[in-house]
């Protein structure tokens, strides 16, 4: 979840929002009472933050199931929503909040996130395979790694810029590090002959 939306993890939703096509392939809102079954079989999801750390407000962000099983923001939502309903009915409630069976509340910390990104670098040895030193990955690399994979797949960068929520281009910086991607075949294009003039601007 903390990949598809850019690590929101700290924000708090002022607002979730489950949607499911109606029979005309409308997206409807779900009910506050829809079902365990219907929630996580919601075809689309809305986040509206309360506030960020940019001091962004009530930015909304929307991401649509992508048919998987885990790795699917719409569920990973689901799943959180239909925990914390089953302890809380706190609209303030963080995502991160989890309750254990004997309904004590825990939050999952900056700090737990920042090891588990590492557990996971470490386990998919980032070092070898990849020539990135674990120390590296932070929790920042969620925010970096989701604008490079929407890059990468070819989304405009007014796309990258609403799904990450920046309100300027500081966001282009973390694309730079993916380079190597982009400039794939670029000499073997450039060393084509062309029949062009440059003229120069006056």
């Amino acid at each position: 979840m903390a990949f598809y939306f850019y690590y929101v993890w700290a924000n708090t939703p002022s607002k979730i929002e489950e949607t499911k096509k109606d029979h005309r392939g409308i997206l409807r809102m779900l009910p506050r009472n829809a079902s365990e079954e219907d929630i996580l079989s919601a075809d689309a999801v809305t986040l509206k933050l309360k506030n960020q750390k940019n001091g962004w407000k009530g930015v909304c962000v929307s991401h649509h199931s992508n048919g998987e099983e885990y790795n699917n923001p719409t569920k990973a939502v689901g799943r959180r929503y239909i925990h914390i309903k089953k302890f809380t009915a706190d609209p303030n409630t963080f995502l991160s909040a989890y309750f254990e069976e004997d309904g004590l509340r825990r939050d999952v910390k900056d700090s737990d996130m920042r090891t588990a990104l590492k557990v996971a670098a470490e386990a998919l040895d980032y070092v070898g395979t990849r020539g990135i030193p674990v120390d590296k990955i932070d929790t920042h690399s969620l925010r970096i790694g989701g604008a490079n994979a929407l890059s990468l797949n070819g989304y405009s960068k007014e796309q990258i810029q609403k799904m990450g929520r920046w309100r300027g281009d500081t966001f282009l910086e973390y694309i730079r590090e993916s380079l190597a991607d982009f400039s794939e075949g670029m000499s073997k294009s450039m060393s084509k002959l062309f029949g062009f003039v440059s003229l120069e601007a006056g």
